[in-house]
């Protein structure tokens, strides 16, 4: 499977969020940059 552009940005969302679970303990907003970053990955599934 060959990454694409989306998959690089859930990658950099996935990060964001994991550097912000440890800072902060809110979940609730650690789960919306993953739902975020999600959607690129989506996109980019969908498009091949």
């Amino acid at each position: 499977m060959r990454l694409g552009t989306n998959s690089a940005i859930f990658i950099l969302f996935f990060g964001v969020a994991v550097i912000q679970a440890v800072q902060t303990q809110n979940w609730l907003m650690v789960l919306m940059w993953v739902a975020i970053g999600s959607v690129f990955l989506w996109a980019d599934i969908k498009k091949k």
